[in-house]
């Protein structure tokens, strides 16, 4: 049961299709002289199009655009370059690029953007680069740009390796919410665990952002540590709950959120997550 989308999101979303819908079928020497255009999320759009659309003279265009002297067309370049379909030769070319804009470019939106499209090249490449990715991410990690450190999350999510785990314990204490709230997904994406983790977790459920604070109550769950029993009962007694709240709450495996579930079946009926949860808890009552 998910909390209903705030206008501020649709209005959002309406202006992003707009975007698209205006950019789908333009030729590309338009989608190009677009990326001049004084509203940036248009350029963006532009961008993805290109991207998406490919071939070589996008990539030149790209490469090229990294070293030019406008910070707006170096973060659409590093854009770019982060899914288009590049072979060996321009990949190579393509991360090194990346990596050089990611560390040294004065601009942080330039950086965002290349620590991020990094991470989606090293997606691509299945490990590929990893050892790359942890030596740019060591960096990154303390950038002054908090949509750096935010992407540098993102970049260390996309495959797991737990050499990543230092770093993202460095993120899970930095003082801006959103890098706190995207390293705890990439803890509970790739299922990382230690005492240290567990112990910035609960550090999290004070967080008044609620995306953090609801990565950390899902993750503590998960590792069935019961240290979230008591917010698992008080969120599940809200107005609006999630399902994956509900889900996570057999693998805690504490019986004592049973009178909650009830009150939730009472509330708002059965539904499968709901369900399997009830059946898990009552069955391990049973066995006490």
């Amino acid at each position: 049961m998910m909390m209903v989308r705030s206008a501020y999101d649709k209005k959002k979303d309406d202006i992003h299709f707009e975007y698209w819908q205006r950019c789908r079928y333009l030729p590309e020497d338009k989608l190009i002289a677009l990326l001049d255009h004084d509203n940036f999320k248009l350029s963006l759009e532009a961008a993805a199009s290109l991207q998406l659309r490919g071939g070589s003279k996008i990539i030149r265009l790209a490469q090229m655009d990294s070293f030019s002297n406008r910070y707006k067309r170096r973060a659409l370049a590093a854009f770019i370059l982060g899914q288009i379909k590049l072979n060996t030769k321009e990949e190579k070319i393509s991360l090194k690029i990346l990596y050089d804009l990611a560390l040294n470019d004065q601009s942080a939106i330039v950086r965002s953007y290349a620590v991020s499209s990094f991470g989606h090249r090293c997606e691509k490449a299945k490990k590929k680069y990893a050892d790359t990715l942890l030596s740019l991410a060591q960096s990154t990690v303390l950038d002054k740009s908090v949509m750096v450190r935010v992407n540098t999350a993102f970049a260390l999510s996309v495959f797991k390796n737990r050499a990543s785990i230092p770093l993202l314990i460095k993120l899970l204490k930095d003082t801006h919410s959103e890098v706190k709230n995207w390293a705890a997904f990439a803890v509970n994406v790739n299922n990382y665990d230690t005492p240290e983790i567990r112990n910035c977790f609960v550090l999290l459920l004070d967080e008044k952002y609620f995306e953090a604070r609801f990565e950390a109550i899902i993750g503590l769950a998960k590792r069935q540590d019961k240290r979230v029993t008591q917010i698992l009962i008080h969120e599940l007694s809200q107005e609006r709950i999630y399902d994956e709240m509900v889900e996570v709450t057999a693998n805690l495996g504490d019986v004592s959120l049973l009178p909650t579930l009830y009150q939730v079946k009472d509330k708002f009926g059965t539904f499968k997550e709901l369900n399997t949860s009830i059946k898990v808890l009552e069955h391990l009552k049973s066995k006490l």
